[in-house]
């Protein structure tokens, strides 16, 4: 059984794809089924992420491979090497891909920082990897949210990230978004009117859905099952949520009896990709002009806030009907 992915005919001549996790954490993960897809196909697929682990502090105590620009010295770095944090997932999803599959891929982790720096760090990979297509993965659908709705979720780190894309000469550029009602913070009204919105701007690429059996869904829960059950290791609850969805589990579930943050609604929505046009996404979206030149992330947040502020429940609160 394959995933059914509506953007192959997007990807036809695309030989060199970046996927990169567009809010940080565990987004990458949320790719993999497409990683898994495209290197089926024969395409060269490299992977990145907005990390919240400091990239300064695991360039001195791993083995990364590391570009060769002094300037971005600790603020990028591509991990192939784990070591023990208790919350470090790329370290260890390299590390399941050696022993799992005995491959040796690198995870290229961008600092967590403002637009102006982060869109060096992507300028400075894809001059490295050269990459002519690149997917942008959401784990949820906030990255869909422009910034003056009532239950934005943590849209600033996703709004970073695909502001930070805008400049690269690439012809390709998809957002991917999985696990939609994974997010407690969104308001999925307000969201659902935003992706009707771009359904109307011709952005919407289309649906598919991870099924239990499907060998690149198997490789996916893996993955990230084997960072779960690292000592003391975060865990992701959105993955958490869409892993269960694809296997049936529906209403207030958890995988984890010890790991039950708040109450939740597991749903079959979440096994759900949604794909986007990435540009025309970040197009609609109020915050960029206020955060592309922020040098840092705490700038980025300080603007954020402000301008959220004004804007404040232009969209209010609304339940879905039924």
């Amino acid at each position: 059984m394959k995933l059914n992915l509506p953007i192959l005919h997007h990807l036809e001549h695309s030989e060199n794809i970046l996927i990169a996790g567009a809010g940080g954490g565990f987004d990458i993960f949320a790719g993999l089924p497409l990683y898994f897809t495209l290197k089926d196909m024969g395409k060269t697929v490299h992977l990145a992420n907005f990390s919240f682990t400091p990239v300064d502090l695991i360039s001195r105590l791993c083995q990364t491979d590391t570009l060769v620009e002094s300037e971005l010295e600790g603020a990028m770095a591509g991990v192939i090497e784990d070591m023990h944090f208790h919350y470090y997932p790329e370290g260890y999803l390299s590390k399941w891909f050696k022993e799992e599959r005995n491959e040796d891929v690198t995870i290229w982790m961008f600092n967590r920082t403002g637009g102006k720096r982060l869109r060096e760090l992507y300028t400075a990979l894809y001059d490295h990897l050269q990459f002519d297509a690149l997917i942008m993965v959401d784990g949820g659908v906030d990255s869909l949210m422009r910034g003056n709705e009532f239950g934005t979720g943590t849209l600033l780190e996703d709004t970073i990230s695909m502001q930070a894309i805008q400049p690269l000469d690439v012809p390709v550029k998809i957002l991917a978004c999985i696990g939609f009602g994974a997010e407690l913070e969104v308001n999925h009204h307000n969201a659902l009117f935003n992706m009707a919105r771009l359904a109307k701007d011709d952005a919407f690429y289309g649906s598919c859905a991870l099924v239990k059996g499907m060998s690149v869904y198997d490789q996916y829960e893996d993955a990230c099952r084997y960072v779960w059950d690292q000592p003391n290791h975060h865990r992701s609850h959105i993955n958490m949520r869409i892993v269960s969805a694809v296997n049936g589990e529906f209403g207030d579930y958890h995988m984890y009896t010890d790991y039950r943050p708040r109450p939740v609604f597991v749903s079959p929505l979440m096994s759900l990709y949604w794909f986007y046009d990435a540009q025309k996404v970040v197009d609609t979206s109020l915050l960029v002009p206020h955060i592309k030149e922020t040098p840092s992330m705490e700038e980025a947040l300080s603007k954020t806030m402000r301008v959220m502020s004004d804007m404040r429940n232009q969209l209010p609160k609304k339940d879905i009907p039924y």
